[in-house]
C-alpha cells in the first residue's frame, strides 16, 4: 500500500463511488416519495371524479353519462396520443382531450348514448424532480471536483519536493543528500537524485584534480623553457620570457579559479569597511591609481581571505584597464555595497553578458599590452557568490565601468553600528 499510484487509484475510485452512491440514495428517496405522492393525488382526483358521475343504489353503482363532451379547448396532440393508446388496447371509442377554463385537462370518452369525462394529470415531472436531479448533479460535480483537487494537490506536492531540491542546489552545483524515506516512488526518486549528486561530485572533483595537476605539470616544462631561453639572443629571449610569463599567469589563474570552486561560505565576522580599506591601502602602496571615495561602517560574515582576493581582482581590473579605481562602500537596506568606478572605455553592451566568462577579453587579439589571463572577473564572481553575495557590472555615462559587489550585513551588528 506504500505506493502513491495505488493510493491515488484507491482514493479516486473510493471517492467517486461514495459520491455516486450518496447521490443515488438521495435521489432514490426523493423519487420514491414523489411516486407515492403522485399515486395518492391521482387516486384522490379519480375518486372525486367518480363521485360526481356515480349513483349508488344498494350494492350497485350506476354511471350517469353526460349528453355531450366536457366543454373546453380541444388539445389535438393529446387527443391523438390517447386515441392511439386505446386502439392498441382494442378499444375503439370516440375520445377528446380538452382543457377547461380552470386549467385542468379532461378526457371525454363516448360510451353508448353518453360521454364519460375523466381527469388527466400533467405528464411533466413536478418541480421537485428537477430539483432532485439538480441536487444529484451538484453532488456528483462537487465530488469529482474534490477528487480532482485532491489528486492535483498530491501530485503538485511531489513536484514541490523536486522544486525545493532544485532550489537547494549549492553554489558548487552539488545536490544535497536526501533522506530515502516515504512512499516507493519518493524513495526511488531520492535514491536517483542521491546517485546523480554523487556522480556530479565525482565529476567535479575529477575536474579539479585534472586542472590542478595540469597546472602543476606545466611548471616543469616551462622552467626548462626559461633555462633554454637564456641561451637565445636578447630580442628572442625577451619574447620567449613574455610568453612564458603569460602562460604562468594563465596556469595560476586557472588553478585559483578551480580552488575557489571548492571553498564554501565563510562564517567569520569581519568589518568590511576595514577590509576594503586594507585592500585599497595595499594597492596604493604599490603605486596603483586607487582612490577611496568613502567607506560606511558595517560587518559581514565571510571568509576574509577569499573576499580580499575578489576585491583585489576587481580594483586591479579598474586600475589597470580603466585608468584608475574609485572605491566606495555604502550600507543599503541591510546590504554592504562596494562600488568600484573607473573612467576607462568600459565594455561594449554586446559583451557585458560575457564579461564573467573565463578568459574573457574585450580585445579579441591574443597578445595584450596589459598583462592578464582574463580570469580576474571570473574568479571574483566565483568568490563573491560563494560568500553569499552578488557581483554586477555596468557601463557608466558618458564613459567608464562600474563594478558593484553586494553582500548581506551581519544582522547582529547592524543595530550596534547604527548606534
Amino acid at each position: 500500500m506504500n505506493s502513491i499510484r495505488i493510493r491515488f487509484s484507491l482514493m479516486l475510485v473510493g471517492t467517486v463511488l461514495s459520491v455516486v452512491i450518496l447521490a443515488t440514495v438521495v435521489i432514490s428517496q426523493m423519487v420514491t416519495g414523489l411516486v407515492e405522492q403522485g399515486f395518492r393525488d391521482a387516486l384522490a382526483s379519480r375518486v372525486a371524479a367518480f363521485a360526481s358521475t356515480i349513483k349508488i343504489e344498494g350494492n350497485d353503482a350506476i354511471f350517469h353519462l353526460q349528453p355531450t363532451p366536457i366543454e373546453g379547448k380541444l388539445l389535438e396532440a393529446q387527443t391523438n396520443l390517447l386515441q392511439e393508446a386505446f386502439q392498441k388496447s382494442q378499444a375503439n371509442f370516440d375520445i377528446f382531450v380538452k382543457q377547461t377554463p380552470d386549467g385542468r385537462r379532461w378526457a371525454s370518452i363516448k360510451m353508448g348514448p353518453g360521454w364519460l369525462s375523466w381527469p388527466i394529470r400533467e405528464n411533466a415531472p413536478p418541480p421537485e424532480v428537477w430539483w432532485g436531479l439538480a441536487g444529484w448533479m451538484i453532488l456528483i460535480t462537487v465530488g469529482v471536483i474534490g477528487v480532482a483537487l485532491t489528486v492535483a494537490h498530491q501530485t503538485t506536492k511531489q513536484l514541490k519536493l523536486l522544486q525545493s531540491i532544485a532550489m537547494s542546489v549549492g553554489k558548487d552545483g552539488m545536490l544535497p543528500v536526501l533522506k530515502e524515506e516515504g512512499s516507493i516512488e519518493i524513495k526511488a526518486t531520492a535514491q536517483a537524485l542521491n546517485m546523480m549528486g554523487a556522480s556530479l561530485k565525482k565529476a567535479m572533483d575529477s575536474k579539479i584534480r585534472l586542472v590542478a595537476a595540469a597546472g602543476h605539470d606545466l611548471r616543469t616544462p616551462m622552467t626548462r623553457m626559461r633555462l633554454r631561453a637564456e641561451f637565445l639572443n636578447e630580442r628572442e629571449r625577451e619574447e620567449w620570457l613574455q610568453d612564458l610569463d603569460e602562460m604562468d599567469r594563465i596556469a595560476d589563474s586557472a588553478i585559483q579559479l578551480v580552488r575557489e570552486e571548492t571553498v564554501g561560505k565563510g562564517t567569520e565576522r569581519v568589518r568590511i569597511d576595514e577590509l576594503v580599506g586594507d585592500v585599497c591601502a595595499e594597492l596604493i602602496l604599490i603605486k596603483m591609481p586607487v582612490t577611496i571615495a568613502g567607506l560606511d561602517p558595517g560587518s559581514v560574515k565571510i571568509s576574509p581571505l577569499a573576499l580580499k582576493r575578489a576585491l583585489r581582482n576587481l580594483i586591479i581590473n579598474a586600475a589597470t584597464h580603466g585608468g584608475g579605481a574609485i572605491v566606495s562602500l555604502e550600507a543599503r537596506e541591510g546590504f554592504a555595497v562596494v562600488i568600484i568606478d573607473d573612467n576607462g572605455p568600459g565594455i561594449p553592451e554586446t559583451f557585458l553578458a560575457s564579461a564573467f566568462e573565463p578568459f574573457f577579453r574585450v580585445d579579441p587579439a591574443r597578445r595584450q599590452p596589459i598583462p592578464g589571463a582574463g580570469l580576474g572577473l571570473a574568479i571574483a564572481k566565483e568568490i563573491v557568490e560563494r560568500q553569499g553575495g552578488t557581483l554586477q557590472i555596468e557601463n557608466r555615462q558618458p564613459h567608464g565601468l562600474r563594478q558593484t559587489l553586494s553582500i548581506e550585513l551581519d544582522s547582529a551588528n547592524v543595530s550596534s553600528v547604527a548606534a
